[in-house]
């Protein structure tokens, strides 16, 4: 009896528990057009090739929750491949580093499929990886090197994974399920009438599931009103007491609403007869306690500190200031190995402070190679080890070790030069040489290279200076304290909610709430924008605070705006952008991107990531972008001409110093002979 009794009081136990954790589960005003569904993803959007002798690609995919296996669930692989292979050349599937299957390949098999069963183990609850491997033989080949363009395999987009769909989700999911927009959308939306900090933070959650999503064309920012039909999944951001429409009965039905000062993070399930779509309310009775709160969403570390269905925080994360020297580990990279098979890093990004001329960039890469890489017994050509900085390569010496020697480090310095115009740095590793050469030789194998996350770089401090005379380095304006002013239109319309998502999507970097501010233009004050660098977005002709500067807008000629003074077509320019020092504080900067229409987000990108120097951009009316870069490297070019005359005059008076040096010496001496004769 005692048995039975602590039996029933376990299972008691255990269900009582699963209810706490389990996703709210809300009925829909809406109808539900296409549920939430996480059974099939697509292995890519496009053609991945794998070329070579060997080659392999690895893609990841997410569990929510443990599944059990069954038909249902499976890797499907379609690929094409050269028509010149012949045994023993292999397609090999591995998940979570464990070699499933292995089909033979042949000129008879250039197009095919090959389905793999999901074990137990690979539908637990996390991240795993499916790795498609290569090896190639082409006719003709006797103990070569395989390096030939007619050796590759082509893996399909209409490849795919069915893995279920778990139906509860907790806070630690995030941002899964919701970046999985392959074949889903993802819409967050935003009362009618927002304020200024729900819209802020709903741009800002925008851009960050914008840049984690598969298909960022699939991520949407609407307004509740544009809500006719429930499609995928939903993230709902506002104030509780602000939405009015169908939102409003969702939240209704939460058991909590947050209070005082907390925002309240809440995964639910909204259901509709037999279908359901996954959602997230990220709700704050006032909207300033979105301020640093929103921050636990978009930092990594805090997001994984996030647990159960529902959580109202109140506090923001402690985000600690990166110093001049970050590591490796910094940018996204774990430590990792180069060989035979593997010659090339994949690339590593971090936002640039500003550089100029004067910066000090040093990597301090530190590394360890097989002993056969530096050995003297090595006949082949010298293995060698390139690290790519923004596109320049850096050679790193491989020497022998000593003997109590196991790691090597070397200092790179980078010529500052070639970060100037960059948003980002760019790190990757090259190795050369570690493939044996010598026909039927296999000891490429042993022949490896080591690189550690803990190598480190050393970059300029941001010293709250930000590029503010042409677009080079979009991201230094948000690395400067007090950060970036954003200047929005007073109208709450779905075009100018278009205009703010096609900006925020272009930025080089996700802004935290501390680093921005968003004031209607109608509110703007020149205390606002004394001390920040601005991003105006819409007509500055409609802000009397910018239209009282508008004869020293750079964009102005004769107090009107005249684009034909740098070449450009008036009457065909649809809309344009500039930048300059902001007339508040010529430290800062101010860049408008104005339009009475919607913005291209071709125009955005040419401002954020810009391929030459230029401080005003123009989109015509066939889409086409122009820019000043011309009447720049003029400016340049006459500016390092009064340099280079500066310094042939001064040649010249060092001269002729020199030549009355020598006379006055000269002078000195044949006086003081005179004298001593006498």
């Amino acid at each position: 009896m005692k048995k039975i009794t602590l039996y029933l009081l376990t299972v008691f136990f255990v269900f009582s528990t699963v209810s706490v954790q389990a996703a709210t589960e809300i009925r829909s005003p809406l109808p539900i057009d296409s549920a939430s569904d996480a059974g099939d993803r697509l292995l890519t959007t496009g053609d991945d090739v794998l070329p070579g002798e060997t080659s392999s690609r690895t893609y990841t995919y997410t569990m929510l929750g443990d599944e059990e296996a069954d038909s249902s669930k499976y890797v499907s692989v379609d690929w094409a491949h050269s028509e010149l292979l012949i045994p023993p050349s292999a397609l090999t599937i591995d998940i979570d580093g464990e070699p499933l299957k292995s089909i033979a390949l042949s000129k008879e098999s250039s197009q095919g499929n090959v389905r793999v069963p999901l074990q137990d183990e690979h539908l637990t609850k996390g991240t795993h990886e499916v790795t498609v491997r290569f090896t190639g033989v082409i006719e003709g080949r006797m103990c070569d090197t395989g390096n030939t363009s007619g050796s590759w395999l082509t893996v399909l987009p209409s490849s795919f994974l069915s893995i279920g769909s778990k139906v509860e989700l907790a806070l630690n999911d995030y941002p899964n399920p919701f970046i999985q927009t392959t074949n889903q959308k993802l819409t967050i939306v935003l009362p009618d009438s927002p304020d200024t900090m729900s819209l802020e933070a709903g741009l800002l959650l925008f851009r960050q599931l914008q840049g984690d999503a598969a298909n960022p064309n699939n991520v949407s920012l609407q307004y509740e009103g544009q809500l006719k039909t429930l499609d995928g999944r939903y993230v709902f951001v506002g104030q509780t007491d602000s939405f009015t429409g169908p939102v409003q009965t969702l939240i209704e039905e939460l058991e909590t609403l947050p209070e005082g000062e907390d925002v309240l993070f809440e995964q639910a399930r909204i259901v509709s007869d037999d279908t359901a779509v996954d959602a997230m309310f990220v709700l704050a009775e006032d909207a300033a306690s979105f301020e640093g709160t929103v921050d636990h969403l978009l930092i990594t570390t805090q997001r994984q500190q996030l647990n159960g269905s529902q959580l109202a925080l109140s506090s923001a994360p402690s985000v600690q200031k990166s110093g001049d020297t970050i590591d490796l580990r910094t940018l996204g990279a774990s430590d990792f190995m180069l060989s035979g098979t593997q010659a090339v890093s994949q690339n590593y990004f971090y936002p640039l402070p500003v550089i100029d001329r004067q910066s000090t960039v040093e990597m301090d890469v530190r590394f360890k190679t097989s002993a056969y890489v530096t050995s003297e017994e090595n006949n082949d050509a010298s293995p060698e080890l390139i690290a790519w900085v923004n596109g320049t390569p850096h050679s790193i010496p491989l020497s022998p070790l000593e003997d109590d020697q196991e790691w090597q480090q070397h200092t790179i310095q980078v010529d500052a030069s070639t970060l100037q115009k960059d948003t980002f740095l760019d790190v990757s590793f090259e190795a050369n040489g570690l493939r044996s050469e010598a026909p039927c030789n296999d000891s490429d194998l042993d022949r490896w290279i080591f690189i550690s996350s803990d190598s480190q770089l050393t970059l300029p401090q941001g010293s709250g200076q930000a590029n503010n005379e042409v677009f080079s380095n979009m991201a230094s304006l948000f690395s400067t304290d007090p950060g970036v002013v954003f200047v929005i239109p007073d109208e709450s319309n779905a075009q100018t909610l278009q205009n703010m998502t096609g900006v925020m999507s272009g930025l080089p970097v996700t802004p935290l709430t501390q680093q921005v501010e968003f004031i209607r233009a109608k509110d703007v004050t020149e205390e606002a924008v004394s001390n920040r660098s601005i991003i105006y977005i819409g007509d500055p002709e409609q802000s009397p605070l910018f239209n009282e500067q508008k004869e020293d807008w750079l964009v102005t000629k004769d107090n009107q705006v005249d684009l034909s003074q740098y070449g450009f077509v008036p009457e065909t320019s649809s809309e344009y952008a500039w930048i300059q020092p902001s007339p508040w504080n010529t430290e800062k900067a101010m860049i408008v991107v104005s339009t009475t229409d919607t913005i291209d987000s071709s125009l955005i990108q040419t401002l954020a990531f810009p391929n030459e120097a230029f401080s005003v951009a123009v989109k015509n009316q066939n889409g086409a972008i122009f820019t000043n870069s011309a009447s720049i490297q003029n400016e340049q070019s006459e500016g390092d001409d009064t340099s280079n005359e500066s310094t042939s005059m001064n040649s010249a008076w060092y001269f002729v110093g020199f030549i009355v040096l020598i006379a006055v010496i000269g002078a000195i001496l044949l006086y003081l002979r005179r004298n001593k004769k006498k």
